[in-house]
């Protein structure tokens, strides 16, 4: 099974990350990013943006992410 990430931009290089064929989504809370794409993909598009410019990083899918524990954690 593939794994599924997804990959973190800044706001300016949306375009680029367009331009590589990426759908990118930008919300207030996460700011722009590619949502559920396979790591080997995820780690060749952050290579091309590195390329143009732009800092990307994968952040782990948060669907497949256990919920945090803390204070409001039900057990």
């Amino acid at each position: 099974m593939t794994e599924l990430v997804d990959i973190a931009i800044p706001a300016k290089g949306k375009t680029a990350a367009e331009a590589l064929g990426l759908k990118v989504e930008r919300t207030v809370t996460t700011g722009a990013r590619v949502r559920r794409i396979p790591r080997e993909e995820a780690e060749i598009a952050i290579a091309c943006l590195r390329d143009f410019g732009f800092v990307a990083r994968i952040v782990e899918d948060a669907a497949s992410a256990p919920a945090p524990l803390g204070s409001a954690a039900k057990i």
